[in-house]
């Protein structure tokens, strides 16, 4: 018995999945934020963030990147994507020399990009959404969601 063509396997195709799991916090309100990320917090170990008078920035990187993207100003330049979970830097050399400068201390790209990495934004490399980067805890309207954001050191 033969196998249909759809159903075998295509040496010349690869296709890359990557495992990992998604929280869509885009529907949970308020209240229920706190017991979702408490109980995985204790599950993986993770600890809270912590905000008092040990030092560290005023405003943190996640909170001053959610509010450049709620402003508006440069949709141009960096904007949401339509559905709220993923923003995209469009012209990262304008981002560079005209809104950087503005909103954040680093100078050169790769350090905001660094600044993306240690808050564990990830970057979509596939898809519509191609070169866009996303946290699970970054949407579009929740700028209470940035505070749970952790730093990796």
């Amino acid at each position: 018995m033969t196998t249909p063509k759809s159903e075998t396997e295509d040496p010349t195709r690869k296709c890359t999945l990557t495992k990992h799991s998604y929280h869509d916090y885009a529907y949970v309100i308020e209240a229920e934020i706190e017991e979702i990320v408490g109980s995985e917090s204790q599950s993986t170990g993770v600890k809270k963030s912590r905000r008092g008078p040990r030092g560290g920035v005023t405003t943190p990187f996640p909170e001053k990147l959610h509010a450049l993207l709620e402003a508006h100003q440069y949709p141009h330049i960096i904007s949401w994507q339509s559905h709220g979970r993923c923003f995209i830097l469009r012209k990262p050399q304008d981002f560079l020399c005209g809104v950087m400068p503005k909103y954040f201390k680093q100078t050169k790209l790769t350090s905001f990009q660094r600044q993306l990495n240690l808050y564990g934004f990830k970057r979509i490399t596939s898809g519509p959404d191609k070169g866009a980067y996303y946290h699970e805890l970054f949407l579009r309207g929740k700028p209470s969601l940035c505070s749970r954001m952790i730093r990796i050191r």
